[in-house]
């Protein structure tokens, strides 16, 4: 494999793409890449850079939409800039990140990344996460909403989250290509034991990186210290924090809209089988199908 390997990492939004976004950076230069963005020198960045995007950085990261006829380099609610020719775009970047679902019209357009990262986590995380993630001063101003506590928001959004949750998850782990290369991460994984899942992801993309700088690459980006660069990004970290926020009826509501992917890839579907559960139980599914 390449050392130095046309990365797309991929997750649904608030399944823990920032903190991904910032293991996989480190990581690659631990490999020895010389980590590359180039929306670092677009001409935009330092306008973007002087305002409040939500997330630190972002306006000098490589963020990616897929769309049939053309690919954009994107910051979400913010720019949007169109990407003449995505070969070259995806060898002259290190690693580029999207939130686009998997779809057959965009096949060939994600394949000129040689490898793909995609994250997963539990949806009614997600879920809870989202709603406080609107409260943030940049979704207040960009994503406003008309209710006025996270758990209204939680209350009534519950069931779009999950149904897109379930879609994303679907696109890229059931319906692409068995021949697209593509490694699966879990957020409860990554959260419980960060180096042995950073050196399964370096050994994916042919990296050489031993034991302590996978150790070092963790602790760099642990909560407190992601806390500190995302203050509005990063909140309670780990995970089952649904077993929290959500009532009895909202957690059937999540069962009957995604209950077959969420079993699928091990997740408990109620509070009972919580009990005791571990994320050594996570699984990606096998993909069969074949895609042009």
């Amino acid at each position: 494999m390449s050392h130095d390997p046309r990365l797309l990492a991929l997750g649904y939004p608030k399944c823990g793409n920032v903190w991904l976004r910032g293991l996989l950076a480190s990581l690659l230069k631990a490999g020895g890449v010389d980590f590359r963005q180039l929306m670092a020198d677009h001409p935009m960045a330092p306008v973007l850079e002087s305002m409040d995007l939500g997330i630190k950085d972002q306006a000098r990261q490589d963020q990616v939409r897929f769309s049939p006829l053309r690919a954009y380099q994107d910051i979400p609610a913010v720019f949007s800039w169109a990407i003449p020719d995505i070969h070259a775009y995806a060898a002259a970047t290190s690693m580029a990140h999207s939130h686009c679902p998997w779809q057959p019209e965009t096949d060939h357009l994600i394949r000129a990344f040689s490898h793909h990262v995609v994250i997963v986590r539990d949806p009614r995380d997600v879920a809870v996460s989202w709603s406080r993630w609107i409260f943030t001063p940049f979704n207040l101003q960009h994503r406003p909403t008309a209710h006025a506590t996270p758990d209204a928001l939680l209350a009534e959004d519950l069931p779009r989250r999950v149904t897109e949750w379930d879609v994303h998850q679907k696109s890229w782990l059931v319906n692409s290509g068995a021949d697209l290369s593509l490694h699966v991460i879990f957020y409860e994984q990554l959260v419980d034991d960060t180096p042995r899942e950073l050196g399964r992801i370096a050994r994916y993309l042919g990296l050489e990186v031993g034991e302590d700088a996978l150790r070092r690459v963790a602790a760099e980006h642990a909560l407190g210290e992601m806390k500190k660069r995302q203050p509005h990004h990063v909140f309670r970290g780990g995970w089952g924090g649904w077993l929290e926020h959500l009532n009895d009826r909202q957690v059937h509501t999540v069962q009957r809209i995604a209950g077959q992917m969420m079993k699928a890839l091990g997740y408990p579907l109620n509070r009972d089988a919580s009990a005791g559960w571990t994320p050594d139980q996570l699984r990606a599914p096998e993909r069969t199908s074949s895609n042009p």
